[in-house]
């Protein structure tokens, strides 16, 4: 079985998780709650931790995967069907952060206009990822929390220095930008659905529940302080500094004499966001060939080019692309990242015949 361990699962939500964060949700948030943009932030990572808390608990009582919970109690083809929709659910996830990453890379890292394929390199190392399954993810997390808080810290140190954090004052005055950007950031804020489908392939340990929610909490308060200090600088303009992982830096003086040196520490968090990229679509691959009963290469070659067609007939379109998701799709995300793990407490978590 395609292992992963719970140190592992960890180091994601500590490292990878922030760094989503960090290109153009906190522009979007500024535009629809102002220098509230903290509280739909937080609502949303409230919301995140109370679902992996809650599988966390049923990690404690099963040794189940999440199939097996299902076929334990609905039936093989009523998990085989689940899964499907999570297959596709994962690969519409998918969808508007790989754009958003398309659109990062192309306009931050290139100095000559780029071609449409300038980004097709991804698709190989997604399908690689897909190839090596959950193992590939947890031996990236060990190598990405050293160069996260190495490159965090940095960035950080660099920025504060120009930060008016009390422009996030007075705080509260945005009521129905708070709620839109809540809403909105229902599409975006996904990660809490994968402990769900690593149950039965990790090995629960005494504290473990309160290791994630530490490594949760960790992860957390660095994206918040990114959007603290990001406000802080840029204040009522941010809603125009798309990337902002790539702005919040660029004033300091101290390499002034030497170019943007941060961009190294940038480009090395692109790599972790490549990475957290690939995580959705491995997990697309896992649901395939878990309802399929199939091997990962031919899902994962399929999954990729259809990746790599849709970022090439969506070049122009983020804009409507974005809008769709939050307007239309965010009910999709609320049921099935947040109800349906919920929801799993309540699933048969012995087989039958198996002494409680």
């Amino acid at each position: 079985m395609d292992r992963i361990k719970l140190r592992q699962i960890c180091f994601l939500y500590a490292a990878l998780m922030p760094v989503t964060r960090t290109l153009l949700l906190p522009a979007t948030l500024a535009y629809h709650a102002g220098n509230d943009l903290l509280l739909p932030a937080f609502a949303n990572f409230a919301a995140e931790g109370i679902v992996i808390f809650l599988v966390m608990q049923l990690s404690k009582r099963t040794k189940l995967t999440f199939f097996g919970l299902l076929e334990n109690t609905f039936g093989r083809v009523a998990a085989r069907i689940v899964y499907g929709v999570f297959a596709l659910f994962f690969a519409l996830s998918a969808v508007l952060p790989m754009l958003e990453q398309k659109g990062f890379v192309t306009q931050v890292l290139y100095e000559n206009a780029p071609t449409v394929l300038s980004f097709a390199p991804f698709f190989a190392v997604g399908l690689f990822a897909c190839l090596k399954g959950f193992r590939s993810i947890g031996r990236i997390c060990d190598l990405a929390l050293p160069v996260f808080v190495v490159c965090y810290a940095v960035l950080m140190l660099l920025a504060l220095p120009y930060a008016d954090l009390s422009e996030l004052l007075p705080a509260g005055q945005n009521g129905a930008g708070i709620l839109r950007g809540w809403v909105y950031g229902l599409t975006r804020y996904t990660d809490c659905l994968y402990p769900l489908f690593f149950l039965g392939h990790f090995d629960y340990e005494k504290g473990g529940t309160a290791k994630m929610m530490g490594a949760f909490a960790f992860g957390t308060a660095a994206a918040m302080f990114f959007l603290a200090v990001f406000y802080g600088i840029f204040s009522d303009i941010a809603v125009l500094q798309q990337n902002a992982l790539a702005q919040v830096s660029k004033y300091t003086t101290a390499f002034t004499l030497l170019g943007r040196v941060d961009l190294i520490f940038i480009i090395a968090m692109t790599l972790l966001l490549v990475f957290a990229m690939c995580v959705p679509l491995q997990m697309c691959t896992h649901c395939v060939c878990e309802s399929l009963r199939c091997k990962p290469a031919l899902p994962a070659l399929v999954l990729n080019l259809l990746m790599l067609a849709l970022a090439v007939m969506l070049n122009y379109s983020f804009r409507e692309v974005q809008t769709l998701y939050a307007e239309k799709l965010w009910i999709v995300f609320a049921v099935l990242c947040y109800a349906v793990p919920a929801a799993a407490l309540l699933l048969r978590k012995k087989r039958k015949g198996e002494k409680k």
